[in-house]
């Protein structure tokens, strides 16, 4: 029995450092204004407002490239086409609510250039 004991010590001690990795996706980034080499500075981006839904921009030729949980109120899609990129927030009916159909909402981060709207 006294040698089961420093087996787990020694387990717990080998363990510990990979709990400081264990932390949650949000966590993972060094914050803006963090003084760290690894820190960007928060630098402002344009978010135009396109006036198109999730459905619309799929139907357009659109591409989904990433998914994400939108702190429980809907989920936040990256799509692209060509050389521009849209993100977009799809909130599902809510019972209780007056949200009774799926809406989606999404904006622009760059706008395509001429050549890439030729195309």
């Amino acid at each position: 029995m006294k040698q089961l004991s420093p087996i787990f010590m020694a387990l717990t001690l080998l363990l510990l450092p990979a709990s400081g990795f264990a932390q949650n996706a949000e966590d993972w980034l060094p914050p803006s204004g963090v003084k760290s080499p690894y820190s960007p500075l928060a630098v402002p981006t344009t978010l135009k407002p396109v006036p198109d839904s999730l459905a619309s921009l799929l139907s357009k030729g659109y591409r989904i490239t990433t998914t994400a949980d939108y702190g429980g109120s809907g989920a936040l899609f990256t799509l692209t086409r060509q050389k521009q990129t849209v993100l977009c927030v799809l909130t599902a009916p809510t019972p209780g609510t007056d949200q009774n159909v799926p809406t989606s909402r999404c904006w622009s981060l760059n706008e395509p250039t001429s050549e890439d709207v030729k195309k």
